[in-house]
């Protein structure tokens, strides 16, 4: 189920940012015009056509801010990978990103029970995912620990007064500080009674940066990779073009271990299994069919707008792919919170699954936390037998 959504003004901006914000309301055409829609209201796409600087100005003097490309050039975010080697585990890591571990308790005794989730590809559009914001009113922003990541006890940043942190999600929650060129990823954060914003853990991205950080650096994510990075945004739909790799959680991520670009992680899943951090891309045999509901087995009735915006996320995930940042129940794409359920309903991708897609080759493992007797990095520098697993072959 999906949070109740507040709409927004169409002054606001938000992530990426963005102002084609006609489009975030489904139908509405809050100036009359009905400019960039179709005469049944669709959203009007050119496929391969490139997002124009579209601007928004908030009624409250809000700063102006264009949806662009993230951090630096050689970024992973911004790394095409349609060329790049498969990883020679590739088949057996994508089998086992699917297995879930959990602990059972049963009639006084404990147990490990592991679920193999072959559910399709779903996209979050309002409830686990992100609101990113810029512009709008200074409001305070406060730790609520002793303990606050990059925050300092209390900051004033501009943030619009009617988008707020939804704490049943994590409080996931980004702020844009256009003047610096910098973003802020906040971890539990909620909207206090006198306005401010509160939250118990503050991460500060360079926009201009790498998009990650070093090993065993923690972040609001588990994979302590930004939380905005990867998110599928408005104007790249209503282009047709998206030119960055996205952001995926999956259902058994190995726990303990990570590839960079992720820095920590949060994985549940076998101890050989796909790290967080891992890119995997959508294999070039693969035909998308008609989405199914899993649940039915029916075709999935598709707008026009949402069979341009579905083709626009294949063409990304076939050439710059995807990195695994968390995990999740299902296998679990990203899109800008309040302002793409209007176009996107999650559904689009249903006809695809994790056996549709490869693991672009791996690089260096790293131990979170690290194993005693190993450097600070968490580096691993053998690569211990399966034996665990009741299999001689090594660990890729």
């Amino acid at each position: 189920m999906s949070p109740t959504r507040t709409r927004l003004p169409a002054a606001l901006l938000a992530a990426g940012l963005l102002a084609t914000l006609a489009a975030c309301g489904g139908s509405d055409d809050p100036d009359g015009t009905g400019a960039g829609r179709s005469p049944d209201g669709d959203v009007v796409v050119t496929a391969g056509a490139t997002s124009g600087p579209a601007t928004v100005v908030g009624a409250d003097g809000g700063v102006v801010v264009a949806e662009r490309r993230h951090f630096s050039a050689d970024s992973p975010w911004n790394e095409r990978v349609d060329g790049s080697p498969v990883d020679p585990a590739s088949d057996r890591l994508m089998r086992q990103v699917q297995v879930r571990e959990g602990v059972v308790e049963d009639g006084g005794s404990v147990r490990v029970q592991t679920e193999t989730i072959t559910d399709p590809i779903y996209i979050n559009t309002e409830a686990w995912t992100v609101p990113v914001v810029a512009g709008g009113e200074p409001t305070l922003v406060v730790c609520r620990q002793s303990q606050c990541g990059d925050g300092d006890d209390e900051i004033t940043l501009d943030i619009p007064a009617d988008v707020d942190p939804d704490p049943r999600y994590d409080g996931w929650f980004t702020v844009f500080d256009t003047t610096e060129s910098v973003a802020y990823d906040l971890w539990r954060a909620r909207r206090e009674d006198d306005g401010s914003i509160s939250y118990h853990y503050m991460k500060r991205w360079d926009l201009d940066g790498p998009g990650f950080s070093a090993p065993q650096q923690v972040s609001a994510r588990g994979s302590g990779l930004p939380l905005f990075a990867g998110l599928i945004r408005p104007g790249e739909l209503e282009a047709g073009l998206i030119e960055h790799a996205l952001a995926i959680s999956l259902p058994g991520p190995a726990q303990n271990v990570f590839v960079q670009p992720a820095s920590s992680t949060d994985g549940n899943g076998l101890a050989d299994s796909l790290p967080e951090g891992a890119r995997i891309r959508l294999r070039a045999d693969v035909v998308p069919e008609r989405p199914r509901d899993p649940a039915t087995g029916k075709l999935i009735r598709l707008t026009d707008q949402q069979r341009r915006m579905a083709d626009a996320i294949v063409l990304a995930l076939r050439t710059y792919g995807a990195i695994v940042v968390d995990r999740a129940e299902v296998p679990t794409l990203y899109a800008q919170r309040d302002v793409t359920s209007g176009l996107l309903e999650g559904n689009e991708l249903q006809s695809l699954d994790l056996t549709d897609f490869e693991v672009v080759e791996l690089g260096e493992r790293y131990r979170y936390p690290p194993a005693a007797g190993s450097d600070d990095s968490g580096l691993v520098t053998t690569r211990p037998s399966r034996a665990a697993t009741g299999t001689t072959e090594e660990q890729p």
